[in-house]
């Protein structure tokens, strides 16, 4: 039975978890509302704030359980329903969470933020011409938020219109996580260049980089002498694209220019539309690396390198390694594992060092990678770096796509119009990670077996 004390010392650390969160204190608002809860166990918004904490902190499935307390008390909460169906698509359940969401936005329809996050879902579960609809709706309430402008053109990119979708993707550079770097001189807007030094500047991660590097030959072509920056670990792979004068490390003191751009602004810049994607390939060079071989197994027809981790934010890209390990059957294919990182561990804790090389102590840059990959036959990679290096190398590239992919590999198409030499394997469900491993072991056994199978 609740005391008045007890209710009293509820209220204390209800008022003290909302200060907290608010102060980014996060541990300390956890313990304030798992304390409320304990002192008053029938107090909804204490349970649903501690379901936020949870799912905020990445334990999505604990956030669940509060949230299902939270409307057991108090069952017409749309603001705990749109968590709930927050949490469900944190977990891939998006059926579940669209149910959820729909709730909400029918118990207040008028709460803007519910429609948005109902919109999320449904682009997850592959209804995007109603998530586009549904987003257009969000951005008009509101047309300067960055966050719904950056929503509505990745919809319009997984739709293929990439002339809407690249010029809202501009909105990037005004997410509160992205923030401004203060770089001198006037951006460049799409005007001649020719005889014009431009500086292209980093911008997000390795993939987005590598991705994006064929544009560099392309304002090269236009007249321009480009200034490269990049993170440190691509220094070496970006030299020697047409038209670099110069390639200098994201951080370091920038020589004279006349304009700049962001990288990730080139695509809109430039014009591209989905029929008129620049996919010359190979646009990226593997630099000398005599002292790395790769002499092939004896009795192996095949070479094949491996990724199977990637980061898993803001999406799990990854597979597990046991999964792959039906593509080991076949004595007469040799595997090499490229995998870098923490995840590299797999290796030894599941076995599959009995089953492949490990190359990555030879791996220091994404330049030894690529000269590793010119060697293999056939690489293998979940969505990450990797494949966009193999895909811009010209090399033999399958990769393994997670039920809610990228917009750049779109949710059907089995090929990729931004690498001719990439071909896509897709999870049919978020849990099926069997089938598309079995589709892939299928098409490996054929290459092999030199019966109609192609990389």
């Amino acid at each position: 039975m609740t005391t008045p004390e007890s209710q009293a010392e509820a209220q204390r650390c209800f008022a003290l978890g909302g200060q907290a969160w608010q102060a980014g204190k996060l541990d300390l608002a956890e313990q304030s509302f798992f304390r409320a809860c304990q002192l008053v166990p029938r107090w909804s918004a204490a349970h649903a704030n501690l379901g936020a904490i949870l799912r905020r902190t990445g334990r999505s499935e604990a956030a669940l359980a509060c949230y299902a307390r939270s409307l057991r008390l108090e069952p017409g909460n749309a603001a705990t329903l749109s968590n709930l169906g927050n949490a469900l698509r944190d977990l891939g359940r998006f059926a579940e969470a669209e149910e959820a969401l729909s709730q909400a936005v029918t118990l207040a329809p008028d709460v803007i933020g519910y429609r948005y996050n109902l919109a999320l879902v449904l682009r997850d579960g592959r209804k995007h011409a109603r998530a586009e609809a549904m987003l257009t709706e969000v951005l008009a309430s509101n047309p300067a938020n960055p966050e719904y402008r950056w929503d509505l053109a990745l919809s319009h990119l997984y739709m293929g219109d990439y002339r809407r979708g690249f010029a809202g993707y501009e909105a990037r550079l005004e997410l509160a996580r992205n923030p401004p770097r203060d770089i001198p001189g006037p951006r460049w807007s799409g005007e001649a260049v020719a005889g014009k030094r431009v500086l292209v500047t980093s911008e997000q991660g390795f993939g987005d980089a590598l991705q994006f590097a064929r544009y560099v030959p392309l304002l090269a072509e236009r007249g321009a002498a480009v200034v490269l920056e990049c993170l440190p670990e691509l220094v070496e792979l970006f030299r020697p694209l047409p038209g670099v004068v110069a390639t200098i490390p994201k951080g370091a003191d920038l020589p004279p220019y006349h304009l700049w751009a962001p990288m990730a602004s080139l695509p809109h810049l430039m014009g591209t539309s989905f029929d008129a994607i620049p996919a010359r390939v190979p646009y990226l060079t593997p630099p000398p690396r005599p002292g790395l071989s790769l002499p092939r197994a004896e009795g192996t027809s095949l070479t094949v390198g491996l990724v199977w981790a990637g980061k898993t934010t803001p999406r799990d890209r990854s597979w597990p390694l046991e999964q792959l390990m039906p593509l080991m059957t076949d004595p007469r294919v040799a595997f090499v594992s490229l995998q870098l990182g923490p995840r590299a561990e797999d290796l030894k804790r599941l076995g599959g060092d009995r089953l492949m090389l490990d190359a990555a102590p030879e791996l220091t840059s994404f330049a030894d990678t690529a000269a590793l990959m010119q060697r293999l036959d056939l690489i293998i990679t979940i969505d990450t770096s990797a494949a966009h290096l193999a895909g811009g190398l010209g090399r033999p590239v399958w990769v393994l796509l997670r039920y809610v992919s990228d917009w750049r590999w779109q949710d059907e198409p089995l090929d990729s119009p931004w690498y001719p030499t990439m071909r896509l394997f897709r999870q049919p469900s978020p849990d099926d990670f069997r089938t598309p491993v079995a589709e892939m072991a299928a098409a490996l056994a054929k290459l092999v077996d030199g019966t109609g199978g192609t990389a």
